[in-house]
């Protein structure tokens, strides 16, 4: 994957997860999935999954702890500060705005790759979410 670039899909997957977090912070992967859907119908394939959680935590926005994605607090700071700014108008320019001033380069992709998203087993979480909930 060589696009480093914010896509429309990392924007609604950022959405599923500040709202599936619910202000603790964090969630499993079903609930977001289950919360973009219920959001809009965004069901996401495992590949956008994959090339979202890459660059989300290779950007320093999102963690992944005991199995639940977290959202780094500087970054739900920086979220709410503008919210409350700016209000809930136009929240996907917000996240999109907020998300293209966080940096992502080769390594940052790699480290996220090796580290984190490795431990992570995604497919995993993926499948349990598709014999579950899908269709």
């Amino acid at each position: 994957m060589k696009n480093y670039n914010w896509q429309q899909t990392d924007t609604q997957f950022l959405e599923a997860l500040l709202l599936a977090t619910g202000g603790d912070g964090s969630a499993p992967l079903q609930e977001v999935l289950l919360m973009a859907d219920a959001l809009d119908g965004t069901i996401f394939t495992l590949k956008e999954v994959e090339e979202n959680l890459l660059k989300l935590v290779a950007a320093e926005v999102v963690s992944i702890n005991k199995n639940k994605l977290s959202l780094n607090p500087e970054f739900l700071q920086q979220y709410e500060a503008l919210t409350l700014q700016e209000g809930l108008t136009e929240n996907d320019n917000l996240l999109m705005n907020l998300l293209q001033q966080q940096t992502i380069t080769e390594e940052t992709i790699k480290a996220a790759k090796d580290g984190e998203l490795k431990k992570y087993k995604l497919q995993n979480h993926y499948q349990a979410y598709q014999e579950q909930f899908g269709s």
